[in-house]
């Protein structure tokens, strides 16, 4: 059977922060080890890149793959002539998949130019009202058990970092299909309360004739910041659970279906 053409989107997000790059290589490894997809990394890192920016847009490369994988936040997409390829393929029918630490991004606070379109694709968005708590341990709670991605998949425990309050911009219709409970009784050290609400950390829409997967779980800092021991660590992408939703999320949103991932056990030696 032919594989999954996947291109993965790898720059920068939010000014820098989070490390993107090791995350890249290591959701490559899950992809690879799942057997399903032929993948291609866009970065303008040679070390990473199977292709860079400038020639992936200048070889409309973009109408080779059944989906993408968005993770460069501000970093490329800042000219309205980027930003139409992406939002037409995803339009026509390319799924989409958005991970975290891009929630921030193109946001007019923060000193950047608004996406709009780029906003209903990933449907929730981190903005004036949006906070997170420390690094640290959660339960996460399977909601949806009927959908491709999570049908089968048990609750599970991760150490990782929880969005609170991100904002459906556009009020987009979206299915939640996992969630995490953001304990009020637990401060941060920002001194930031949690809700005492359920908050989505994972969810699917849709855009045009595109399926869209938002990714909210997969905190990885390059460094220890005393915002939690383990964010400079592979510690969020441990549960097999995690992984497989990953894998599964790609696969769904590339053909609409989860069969060639199904039985992908999420097990892999992460670097």
């Amino acid at each position: 059977m032919e594989k999954i053409k996947l291109h993965y989107l790898i720059g920068d997000v939010h000014m820098g922060g989070h490390d993107v790059h090791r995350v890249a290589l290591n959701n490559r490894i899950l992809l690879d080890r799942a057997g399903a997809f032929d993948v291609m990394m866009v970065c303008d890192d040679d070390r990473i890149g199977d292709i860079s920016f400038d020639n992936w847009f200048l070889e409309n490369r973009v109408n080779e793959c059944d989906a993408v994988i968005f993770n460069c936040g501000n970093y490329r997409f800042n000219t309205r002539g980027e930003q139409i390829i992406l939002e037409r393929a995803v339009a026509e029918g390319k799924g989409f998949i958005f991970l975290h630490g891009d929630h921030p991004c193109y946001w007019k606070e923060a000193g950047m130019e608004p996406w709009p379109e780029l906003e209903k694709m990933a449907m929730l968005m981190w903005r004036e009202v949006t906070s997170h708590g420390d690094y640290g341990d959660h339960h996460i709670t399977i909601c949806d058990q009927e959908h491709p991605i999570t049908k089968g998949l048990p609750d599970f425990d991760t150490r990782d970092e929880v969005f609170c309050n991100m904002q459906n911009i556009h009020g987009v219709e979206f299915t939640t299909l996992a969630a995490a409970y953001s304990d009020p009784n637990v401060i941060s050290r920002h001194g930031l309360p949690g809700t005492g609400q359920d908050e989505p950390v994972a969810l699917v829409g849709r855009y045009g004739k595109g399926r869209t997967y938002n990714q909210a779980l997969g905190h990885v800092w390059p460094y220890y910041t005393g915002h939690g021991l383990g964010e400079n660590t592979m510690a969020s992408f441990a549960p097999r659970t995690f992984r497989k939703m990953f894998v599964r999320g790609c696969e769904w949103a590339a053909t609409g279906k989860v069969e060639l991932t199904e039985s992908f056990d999420g097990e892999a030696i992460l670097k």
